[in-house]
């Protein structure tokens, strides 16, 4: 008896550069997935959270019906670990395409699903807990945060960014204070490209 396909709640998918972290400037397609485990006060992508708004494609579709003129895809949410993204990622892998995934780091990453590159976004709501293996760590600077909340050891040196959040100045001088204060732990800045270009 054949399996029945895993179907993934697609709430949009969009061509446009990585605008965030170690990969930015990159053209990039996105795939964003519906559902989330968390509810951030300043997430900006609260739209992906309806399921019911969501249009459920299995790995067939996707590949078939979204355009991916570029090598690096970025799975996105809401939050993409909430389901197994292991045949997305290898029909992806047979066609050349780089993998990556942004999480809030609720969950493991198996190593079988294949990811080429993790973007652990640890959060306030989940105590700033980390489940997952990443490759860079991206903090969203909040009235709140605190350096202590960073996971230093988890990547390699300069894969820490430090997130605007919503284009905010006092986060941004606190996050640039945080940098100044802190030169050891080589932390970096992070904006939202793709904002200051006002594109997707």
């Amino acid at each position: 008896m054949n399996k029945e396909p895993i179907r993934y709640p697609i709430t949009e998918s969009f061509t446009s550069i990585q605008g965030e972290g170690f990969h930015s400037g990159k053209g990039a397609t996105f795939i964003r997935v519906a559902g989330c485990n968390l509810r951030c006060p300043w997430c900006d992508t609260a739209y992906s959270f309806d399921l019911a708004k969501a249009r459920w494609m299995n790995t067939k579709e996707i590949i078939n019906e979204i355009k991916m003129p570029h090598q690096h895809i970025v799975i996105t949410g809401g939050e993409p670990t909430l389901y197994d993204l292991g045949s997305l990622v290898q029909e992806l892998h047979k066609r050349g395409k780089y993998v990556a995934v942004e999480t809030n780091g609720t969950n493991p990453v198996p190593d079988e699903w294949g990811i080429d590159w993790i973007t652990a976004s640890p959060k306030p709501g989940n105590e700033y807990a980390l489940a997952c293996r990443a490759d860079e760590l991206k903090y969203v600077v909040d009235d709140k945060f605190k350096v202590e909340y960073i996971n230093q050891r988890a990547v390699p040196e300069g894969r820490v960014f430090l997130q605007v959040e919503s284009g905010r100045p006092e986060s941004a001088q606190k996050a640039y204070d945080l940098i100044q204060h802190y030169p050891e732990r080589c932390l970096r800045l992070g904006i939202q490209l793709h904002k200051v270009l006002k594109v997707r």
